[in-house]
């Protein structure tokens, strides 16, 4: 996750655990440059029945601080991919997959 000199990172290393029916609330930290919106992807298998939303914080951060929340109905285990480059740098991408666990 390293380009030019630039370090770019996502907190935290890893998702704590979720727990049905309980309310979940987790935000992304990204930081080492600016995150372009245009060049922003997030993909996950979350079936849109468990109620969970994935979304940047506010508009003054942008896709800098991404919010996971919701009120889990179901177990499983699945996967939060994000895919993103930044602004004024280049080629410099940054790709984090997360594990998702439901319990």
């Amino acid at each position: 996750m390293t380009g030019c000199g630039q370090e770019y990172t996502i907190e935290p290393e890893s998702l704590p655990v979720a727990y049905v029916g309980q309310k979940y609330v987790q935000q992304l930290k990204i930081t080492g440059g600016k995150v372009s919106e245009q060049h922003f992807e997030l993909t996950s298998n979350i079936p849109v029945n468990q109620v969970i939303k994935i979304t940047p914080v506010d508009d003054i951060d942008g896709y800098n601080h991404i919010k996971i929340e919701g009120i889990p109905k179901y177990k499983g285990k699945y996967k939060i991919v994000i895919n993103t480059y930044f602004y004024g740098r280049g080629d410099n991408k940054l790709t984090k997959t997360y594990e998702f666990v439901l319990i």
